[in-house]
């Protein structure tokens, strides 16, 4: 029997990859009632996919609801990536969860259980990410720690979704 990782802590996140985040965003605002939506860009350089370094470049959205994270990913399509790779394989739904953890402690955790590592890099900001193949029916699993400027930025969404007044889908900052 294996104990389960009281550790590793809550689901922090879901997040699902699109082929246009700010349409995405706004049905998500307008049917789910989640928002408002923070989209900015993402590049990061050196990072390791599938063996392989290249530069990761997507359009990222961030919005809070019920103590929970929702990320909406709009990959760069010239680029290669998990999140290119699911969408090309047709993936639609639901592409990785993410725990807020020790990255190496959860890194080895999952490799004992089987998981590869499929995508790892650290963001300008000094933020680490690391998607493991996934379990459990996910695609993928990702683990960031993430260091006091992220925490800022995940603070001031989930208050932004606190004050929501559900007019507009993407806030401005």
């Amino acid at each position: 029997m294996t104990t389960a990782p009281t550790w590793l802590g809550p689901i922090r996140q879901t997040a699902f990859v699109v082929p246009d985040i700010e349409k995405a965003a706004r049905e998500w605002a307008s049917t789910q009632g989640v928002g408002p939506w923070f989209l900015y860009h993402v590049e990061v350089e050196n990072t390791l996919y599938r063996g392989e370094k290249v530069t990761m470049r997507a359009r990222m959205g961030l919005a809070h609801t019920g103590g929970q994270q929702i990320e909406l990913i709009q990959p760069d399509l010239s680029l290669p990536s998990i999140y290119r790779e699911f969408l090309e394989a047709g993936g639609t739904g639901v592409h990785h969860v993410c725990y807020w953890s020790n990255i190496e402690r959860s890194r080895q955790h999952f490799e004992n259980l089987g998981s590869e590592v499929v995508q790892h890099g650290t963001t300008a900001t000094g933020n680490e990410f690391l998607y493991l193949s996934g379990n459990c029916g996910l695609p993928y699993l990702e683990f960031v720690d993430p260091n006091e400027s992220m925490a800022a930025f995940f603070a001031k969404i989930a208050e932004a979704a606190a004050q929501w007044d559900g007019v507009e889908a993407i806030a401005a900052y």
